[in-house]
Formats: C-alpha cells, structure tokens, sequence
C-alpha cells in the first residue's frame, strides 16, 4: 500500500515540479528579475501566511480520526476553517509591513484575498490526507500548477506588457475554485464522520496535538523562509528575484524526499507505530544518497543550467541555486526522519532539533553583509539544514532509544525500489 502510495504520489509531484518549472521560467523571462522579485514577494506574503494559519488543526483532525476517535468533527471542521481564513487575512496584512515596495503595498486587498483563499485550499490539502490512497490530495496539488499555467498562457500572448498583478489575479482564480472543490469533496464524503469505534477524544487533546505539530510546521516554514522574509526587507527587489528563483528551481530535487514523506503521514497516522519506523527508515535510506549525489551533479552545471534556462539576466542566481540544491535534499532527509514523531502522535519531539537549530541561524541574521545578501543566505540555509538533521538522527537513540538511521540502503530496499517502479 505505501509503494503505491508513494509512486502515484511521486509520479504526481514529478508532473507538478515539471508544469510549475515551466511556469517559473515563463514568469521570469516576462518580468525581469525586478517583475520576477515583485511577484515572489507577493506570492510569498499570501502563502506563507495561508500556512502559518492552519495552527496544525486539519493535521489533528487527521491523526485522530485515522486513530478512530470519537469526536464532534463537523462542528470542528467548520470552526477550524473559519478560524483559518480569518487567521490569514490579519497574517497577510501585517506581512505586508515585511517590505518597503510601494508596488507590493498598492496590492493589499488582492494579496489579503489570495491569502485567505490560498488558506482554505492548504487547509483541504492537508484534511485530504483522511485518506491513505492520496487520491484528492493529489488532484489538489496537481490542479494548482495546471491551472495557473493555463491562465497565465493567455494572459501572456494577448497582455503586453505583463505585469504581475495580472498573475496574480489569476493564481486567485485559481485558488478559488480549488477551495470550493476541496469544500465539495469533503461534503460529497462527509468526511466528518461522528460515529467513530474508538474512544472519545476531549477538545483540549485535538487542540495539543494541532498546537504540538504546528510548532514544528512552524519552526519548519522559519527555517524555509526566513531567508526570503530577511532577504525581502534588506534587499532590492531585483535581488529579492534571484534568490526567488534559485530557490522555486531547487526545490525540484525534493520531489522524491517530499512523495515519500507524504505518503508515509497519511498511511500511519494514528496507526501501527513498529511498521511506520521500519517505512521511515526505508524511505530515508534509499532517497537520501541518490538525491545527494544528484544534487553534486547539478550544483557543478549550475551556471550552464540556469543561463540556459532563464537567461543572462539570471545568472547571478547560479550561485545561490547551486548550495540550494544541497540544502534542499538534506532538510527534505530531516523531514521524511521527522515523519515517524509527526504519524506516530509525538510531535512534540520535532520541536527540539527545530529549535536548537533555528536560534543561532537567527542570532546570526544581524550580521549578514549587506552586499550579495542572498548568498550568504543560501550559504546560512545549508549549513542550518545540516544541523536540524544532524540533531534529528540523534533523537532516534536518545529519544526513542533506537539505532540510528542507517544511510546506506539494504538489498531489501532495492527490490523494494523494483516493486516501487513496476507499480508506478
């Protein structure tokens, strides 16, 4: 069940990282690296506050009813994803106030109604995980892309020229239908079934949980974005675009890191806790070399890959892309390792690599140089990835009283491996 999980997952996020690299390199090369930065940090105004809404209540939501627990869940459902919406809009109000860019703030009420809708999309991507097949979940993530590809394909051939505004306005249409189709989906299921066999679960236990996980998703999106948030009020826009971009192109490594981890919260949620460690280890050992020496490939033909790709303009980005690449696959390593606190009901314990980690990176940020900040930065996100997954392995023996992880993979893992590919 988890192989074929993980392949549709996987075969789904390769498409969505392929249409969404397309996108990106339209985007740039309409904009500018000036345009490019405008849009990101719009972008990244209203996702990040769409995310940092969700308070870990659609993850509880999950765990406690894969668990089986007896629960009022319609009357927490509607609550939790009111309580989102409105959470987001004050979020992305006051992370309007990050940048200094008078054309970000002219757009206040759209980025405010992309951030609230982008929420109630995040919020039905996560509930989507109530079931272990990911089928919703991955028709959600896969439409995203789609549809603002196909929105931003006219645009581009008859508006010129383009301004981002105009994507933005359609990355909300988008978005908008997405939420009603997330609202329909959990309607057509009643996904909020009241008579569950188990034992009853108090708000209060719901809420600690949520409150539990969303500290590490917290600490988590810190530790993602704190170099855009940094970057966004000490840098220019033009700046701001590189690293934007060197950062989108990355993350196309983490493909394989993030299916695996996907599949493995939505399998063993709230279930067997002996299996979910055998998987997790699995997962780790047998994507986190391969993806590694991938990224060594790219880092050395990192000029040559992205003049090719989005111009001369970009080439300053090389650099930055290049150290990303690395820091991409060992903080993806950290999140399939973190799976097994996070599916198995403590994720509490996420919370310490996350903050041993995240306070010198912070201390740090002061004494940036303020020329080629985004460098620095890239260099600062690699070496703080390093460390949460150092830490991380360590909480296997020191926490749980496990070995640690091994990182090279087994001969079961390979034919494991085969069992994945024929299925896919």
């Amino acid at each position: 069940m988890l192989l074929r999980t993980s392949g549709k997952t996987f075969m789904t996020t390769v498409a969505i990282a392929v249409i969404g690299f397309i996108s990106s390199v339209i985007t740039a090369r309409a904009l500018g690296p000036e345009g490019r930065g405008l849009l990101s940090a719009a972008l990244l105004i209203s996702s990040l506050s769409a995310n940092i809404a969700q308070m870990g209540l659609a993850n509880s939501y999950v765990y406690h009813f894969g668990a089986g627990r007896s629960f009022p869940y319609l009357r927490f459902f509607v609550l939790s994803l009111a309580f989102v919406g409105v959470t987001a809009c004050a979020l992305a109000w006051g992370g309007l106030q990050l940048s200094h860019a008078v054309q970000i703030h002219r757009q206040l009420i759209l980025i405010i109604v992309l951030a609230l809708f982008m929420s109630g999309q995040t919020y039905f991507l996560f509930l989507s995980q109530l079931r272990a097949d990911l089928h919703f979940f991955n028709i959600l993530r896969f439409s995203l892309v789609v549809g603002n590809l196909i929105l931003l394909l006219p645009v581009l051939l008859f508006l010129k020229p383009l301004n981002y505004q105009v994507i933005l306005v359609t990355q909300l249409i988008v978005v908008v239908g997405l939420t009603l189709a997330g609202l329909y989906w959990a309607r057509k299921h009643q996904v909020w079934r009241e008579d569950a066999p188990g034992p009853a679960v108090s708000v209060g236990r719901v809420l600690q949980y949520a409150f539990n996980q969303y500290g590490t998703v917290l600490l988590g999106m810190v530790m993602v974005n704190f170099d855009k948030v940094v970057l966004l009020n000490m840098g220019s826009m033009e700046e701001y675009g590189y690293y934007a971009v060197a950062f989108t192109t990355s993350r196309l490594i983490g493909s394989v890191q993030e299916s695996a981890s996907t599949a493995l919260f939505a399998r063993f949620a709230g279930k067997d806790i002996e299996e979910l460690g055998d998987k997790v280890r699995m997962a780790f050992r047998v994507t986190f070399l391969p993806m590694l020496s991938l990224a060594a490939v790219g880092a050395s033909l990192s000029h040559w890959l992205i003049v090719g790709v989005y111009g001369e303009a970009f080439a300053p980005m090389a650099l930055p892309f290049a150290i990303l690449l690395f820091e991409c696959v060992i903080g993806s390593a950290s999140g399939t390792l973190a799976q097994r606190f996070n599916a198995g009901g403590r994720p509490a314990l996420v919370l310490i690599p996350q903050a041993i980690s995240i306070v010198p990176m912070l201390m740090l940020i002061p004494f940036l140089p303020r020329d080629y900040t985004y460098i620095y930065l890239s260099a600062l996100m690699l070496c703080f990835a390093t460390l949460y997954w150092m830490i991380t392995m360590a909480l296997y023996p020191v926490m749980l009283k496990e070995t640690m992880p091994r990182v090279l993979p087994t001969a079961n893992d390979y034919r494991a491996l085969r069992q994945l590919m024929a299925r896919a």
